[in-house]
């Protein structure tokens, strides 16, 4: 009990009370909504991002929290320390009503807790440093992706898999879209991603000695079967148009297919890069490197 007590007179110390109206509630729910003018900033529903952003040192410029819950004894201690430190970590921290929180979300059930971060920014130059004398390199290419939810499971998949960066071409969905945020539970803002145009894009693959793997249903080589040895870029293409016809044409490229053993002739994009990306991680070793490195930490 003294813990938590500790813990609550941290948070109100560290934090000020906000309204329903305020500025602040409007522009977090500007930020679900998508509606925000500022394309480097996004937002997390709930405290699963905490550890994340503060490990990584982001710039967290709004912290808003349920005064209600924690008034009411309705927290967890685990949550409280997590808000703790929060409050102390962020440039602001607003306490807010039920009401704001409901306000804030666009969903039913709306999140108690919402971090504003400042989203990273990267350069070809910074992918070029990232891959100096480094030949294993895996990577991914979204061409023309439309739906945030598609895109940030795909980014989420990716990460598990081992990606080192992603490349986004055609853009349809900014990468601070709340609902790709969320459906990347962190990928989003974790994997380094550059938005460029495709003929920059592929310029700087072909330069850069990549193999472009692009799953297509005319291709006669399975997935299973293609050389992921050196740097790989997996080509992501449109949920209904597939991919832009100049990936097949480009230097190195290689077309596979995921085979279909049903009535269905292809999986969603999701599924589909997800099975390559992680059929490229363990070719890759990545998971024999998983494997020695819980060793390592259970020894």
């Amino acid at each position: 009990m003294i813990k938590i007590n500790e813990l609550k007179t941290q948070i109100k110390t560290n934090s000020v009370i906000c309204g329903i109206s305020s500025d602040e509630v409007v522009y977090a729910k500007n930020l679900v909504n998508n509606k925000c003018k500022d394309k480097n900033v996004f937002i997390c529903e709930g405290l699963w991002a905490t550890e994340k952003l503060i490990s990584q040192n982001f710039k967290v410029t709004h912290f808003f929290f349920n005064q209600e819950k924690i008034d009411n004894d309705n927290e967890s201690i685990e949550n409280l320390e997590k808000i703790a430190k929060m409050t102390k970590y962020a440039r602001k921290s607003y306490a807010i009503s039920s009401k704001s929180c409901k306000k804030i979300s666009d969903r039913d059930g709306y999140d108690e807790y919402y971090i504003i971060a400042e989203m990273p920014t990267y350069t070809l130059e910074d992918f070029e440093k990232m891959i100096e004398n480094n030949n294993d390199i895996l990577a991914i290419v979204m061409d023309g992706l439309e739906q945030p939810g598609n895109i940030g499971a795909i980014l989420r998949s990716f990460d598990c898999a081992g990606g080192d960066f992603a490349i986004i071409t055609n853009k349809q969905a900014r990468l601070t879209n709340s609902r790709l945020v969320r459906a990347s539970l962190g990928a989003s803002f974790m994997i380094p991603a550059l938005e460029i145009d495709i003929d920059t894009a592929q310029d700087w693959l072909i330069k850069n000695n990549f193999k472009c793997v692009v799953t297509d249903l005319q291709a006669k080589k399975s997935f299973q079967d293609a050389d992921y040895s050196g740097r790989i870029a997996i080509i992501a293409g449109n949920e209904h148009t597939g991919i832009s016809d100049s990936w097949r044409r480009v230097k190195n490229s290689e077309s596979i297919i995921i085979p279909m053993l049903g009535s269905c002739e292809s999986l969603n994009v999701g599924f589909a890069s997800t099975l390559v990306a992680y059929e490229a991680g363990l070719k890759k070793h990545k998971y024999t490197n998983w494997i020695q490195n819980n060793k390592n930490l259970n020894s």
